[in-house]
């Protein structure tokens, strides 16, 4: 099961479709989840007896260590497939907390599964033949009993801050819900500036999406002194218990939780900012294609919308479909036809809605051993960013349905969070391209490409932005330099600028720091996304120069599971190892190529425009 955590899209990267999503686009499916349990009835037994067999194996510390390991991949599976089953129903009914209840418990429950079977490999003898495939395994658990925790301490610690961080994240949402959006009447409609952001953004009328893109803001600033007590009381709290707890800061552990340390992600971002060039310079095209369009003095609201006389088309589920497998080809035929399968409406395997009711605004994709993975979305809007979103989902599923075609272990299923998402990334940048590649009109071209390199700026630079951010607001409490809204909105304002960004221009965009919801809700997360974008951007230029050699290594690491720590499966994805400071430069002469051609579209566009003007 692979949960995705999503970020919050600057506005000015929103590009939304122009059309109401309504007819038979607006289709509703349900997962057909009796492929995991008949009834929630009989999760429930089956998952009572999972826990007694549990119970059983943790027990048994005189069985053979081969024969506890197999038992305990055995119950793992078995624990996956009730996680999948609980998840999904946890999201159909956001309002029923039975079901998330049961989730978390079942969590705790492949938690104690895991560490028999790493129980079992420490127990192995070194040259057991049976062994050797969980060698990368056996080297974790050996190093956690080398290492020892102190179990009470950290029980204590957690204790106190677990409860903390949980009231912290959701005081973050209770805030927000409470912020002073400005309210605008125009032409007998009503729009909340909160609420309807993203509708707003893609307004013709430019007044109307300028005083959108501000009242945004200043909703969200109606509330940054809160917002500020709640995110330095969170730092505080994270910070603290990762200290008692051995781990240095709370950066720092989730630095080590990836392979990498301080140092290394420092480097990566220094290699970034001095790129900041190209992000400004690409700005820059966007407002000059905008003034050449009609737009007087443009701003960043006015980058935002299709040129004029381009209504970017509703796709149905079969086109999505289509257009999904389509831009995966080049992995081979076994890869499209089971993306194919999933995300065929007959087969039952997508839960989507065209309206929330109680359903959970996330996406995400299901999986267990011996099961088919399915997709989750709360709402599918009918634009483009909703689907972006379902090819994101699809990547994740198809990679739990390799790991399932190649016998990767239940325990090995689940690893480095940044290489699963890159997966899932690769698969959104060729949703976007092949949308781009088969559309026709100039102006077609130029609305999909350009969502093509937003992406990419999301991936390199949003992504630097945020976990440079986080990083700076940790280390400027524990230092003792930040401990008021001002102080945030100074710091992010720097960190935006060595990225590109003109806070001095918009001097709103200070406030980034209060939407930035990972931060908020899962600490340290954010900067998994800068490392599995560089990864994406880097598969999606690699798989065009060597299609045949790329998708051997590409489809070989998608089913072997978390057998090997990261860097070697990057080693193999890219053929060399890892130099994340030369890999940023590659990735952004892919961002400043893709550009051109976005720059070439823009001079025939404008072309037209004169043409039909005189």
């Amino acid at each position: 099961m692979q949960a995705r955590r999503m970020r919050t899209t600057p506005v000015v990267a929103v590009v939304l479709a122009m059309m109401p999503f309504t007819g038979l686009q607006a289709q509703s499916l349900q997962a057909n989840d009796r492929a995991y349990f008949a009834t929630a009835a009989a999760e429930q037994s089956a998952r009572d007896a999972l826990g007694q067999r549990v119970e059983a194996l943790q027990q048994a510390s005189a069985v053979d260590p081969a024969e506890r390991f197999q038992q305990a991949e055995a119950l793992e599976s078995q624990c996956l497939r009730h996680l999948a089953y609980l998840h999904l129903q946890s999201a159909r009914n956001a309002r029923d907390h039975r079901p998330a209840q049961a989730l978390e418990q079942t969590a705790g429950l492949c938690s104690r599964i895991a560490r028999s079977g790493r129980a079992a490999l420490r127990e192995s003898p070194a040259d057991a033949a049976w062994a050797a495939p969980y060698a990368f395994l056996r080297a974790r658990a050996l190093k956690e009993a080398a290492t020892p925790a102190n179990a009470t301490l950290d029980e204590a610690v957690e204790a106190l801050a677990d409860p903390a961080l949980d009231s912290f994240g959701r005081l973050r949402g209770q805030i927000l819900r409470s912020a002073d959006y400005p309210q605008i009447e125009r032409d007998g409609r009503h729009w909340d500036t909160g609420r309807d952001k993203q509708a707003l953004a893609r307004q013709s009328d430019r007044a109307l999406r300028e005083a959108g893109w501000k009242g945004y803001w200043q909703g969200l600033q109606s509330r940054r002194e809160p917002m500020a007590t709640v995110l330095l009381g969170l730092v505080q709290v994270n910070d603290a218990s990762a200290r008692l707890q051995g781990d240095g800061s709370a950066p720092a552990r989730g630095y080590q939780r990836m392979g990498l340390d301080a140092a290394a992600v420092d480097a990566t971002l220094v290699a970034i900012e001095h790129h900041a060039g190209d992000r400004r310079a690409y700005q820059d095209m966007l407002l000059r294609h905008a003034a050449r369009s009609g737009i007087d003095a443009p701003q960043l609201w006015d980058t935002t919308v299709p040129d004029a006389g381009f209504t970017p088309p509703v796709l149905t589920l079969a086109q999505l479909r289509d257009t999904a497998a389509d831009a995966m080809q080049h992995l081979g035929p076994a890869y499209v036809t089971e993306l194919h399968a999933l995300l065929d409406p007959a087969n039952q395997r997508m839960d989507l809605a065209s309206e929330r009711g109680d359903r959970s605004q996330d996406a995400f994709s299901v999986s267990a051993p011996g099961s088919p993975a399915m997709l989750f979305v709360g709402v599918r809007r009918g634009d483009l960013e909703s689907d972006v979103e379902i090819a994101h989902e699809a990547g994740h599923a198809l990679h739990s349905e390799w790991m399932q075609r190649d016998h990767a272990s239940p325990l090995q299923r689940n690893g480095s969070k940044w290489l699963t998402e890159a997966f899932a990334i690769y698969n959104e940048l060729h949703f976007r391209d092949q949308l781009y590649r088969q559309a026709q009109d100039p102006r077609a071209k130029a609305y999909y490409l350009k969502s093509l390199l937003d992406d990419m700026v999301l991936q390199l630079f949003t992504s630097s932005e945020e976990a440079q951010l986080e990083q700076s607001i940790y280390r400027g409490v524990a230092a003792g330099t930040l401990g008021t809204a001002d102080d945030l909105d100074t710091l992010t304002g720097q960190v935006l600028a060595r990225f590109g960004q003109q806070p001095e221009r918009y001097p709103q965009l200070r406030a980034t720091w209060i939407n930035k919801r990972l931060m908020y809700e899962d600490p340290n997360y954010l900067v998994n996304y800068l490392y599995a974008g560089l990864l994406a951007v880097q598969l999606y230029a690699q798989d065009q120069r060597d299609p045949e050699g790329f998708r051997q290594r590409y489809l070989g690491v998608l089913g072997e599971g978390f057998d090997r720590a990261p860097q070697e499966q990057v080693a193999q994805l890219l053929g060399h190892a890892a130099d994340w400071p030369a890999l940023v430069d590659a990735d952004l002469q892919v961002f400043r190529q893709t550009a051109a051609r976005l720059q070439a579209l823009h001079a025939q566009i404008e072309a037209g425009q004169a043409t039909r003007t005189q």
